[in-house]
């Protein structure tokens, strides 16, 4: 794909319980020819805990959990996701005007991993899985948003008006785009309505530490240039 210019750049980060929401998102005009198909990319990153009791397992995600710096908290699972648009331009009478754009979404999950589960008691064990289950349905929902969002803004691009210039129309596109994903209130409605995924069933153990040093946190993208 043959890139253009950068439209605009920015991060956010949601917080909630049991999860850390980052946004990053940044755009560029393409050719026809170099526009491809609007995608989504998701991959987990374990963190590995270990442990023989519900206590001992308990203590593991405090202190190794995905660490938010910024809130001192410890988060037993993260969903981290960038959105990046591209779009088609056109001359038209009125100058420069949109014309397909597509999305490319990555998420990453970061969940637990207990290394010692298939030697321990199976009533521990299973209570485990049904935790871990309940988490990564919770953060696969806050990646479904985001998938949802991408598409929102695709056809908020497509349906901008002419500008007079196409690199005008790139830096409206750019304001459109980042609006859009500052203004959504999707992420924090889901996790008022799930109580941070607690009535999903991700509340074992308990999953928020306050004021404990980061260990080893997930990696975090910041999209400046392009």
């Amino acid at each position: 794909m043959k890139k253009a210019c950068l439209a605009g750049a920015l991060a956010v980060v949601f917080a909630a319980a049991v999860s850390l929401v980052g946004a990053y998102s940044g755009g560029i005009a393409a050719t026809t020819a170099g526009l491809g198909t609007s995608r989504a990319v998701e991959k987990i990153n374990w963190y590995d805990i270990g442990g023989a009791t519900l206590e001992e397992l308990r203590k593991e995600v405090f202190t190794r959990g995905p660490y938010d710096k910024f809130k001192g908290q410890r988060f037993a699972g993260w969903t981290e996701w960038r959105i990046q648009w591209w779009f088609e331009r056109r001359s038209v009478p009125q100058g420069c005007a949109p014309g397909k754009a597509v999305t490319e979404t990555r998420i990453t999950y970061t969940l637990p991993r207990w290394a010692g589960a298939d030697g321990a008691p199976p009533e521990l064990n299973d209570t485990w899985k049904r935790f871990v289950e309940a988490l990564r349905l919770h953060e696969e929902g806050h990646g479904r948003l985001a998938r949802e969002l991408a598409g929102k803004i695709e056809l908020a691009i497509e349906s901008m008006p002419p500008e007079p210039t196409c690199e005008e129309l790139e830096h409206q596109v750019g304001v459109l785009a980042n609006r859009m994903i500052l203004e959504d209130k999707e992420q924090i409605a889901y996790d008022v309505e799930t109580g941070h995924g607690h009535s999903q069933g991700a509340a074992f153990p308990r999953v928020v530490v306050r004021a404990h040093e980061p260990l080893d946190g997930p990696s975090q993208e910041r999209v400046t240039s392009k």
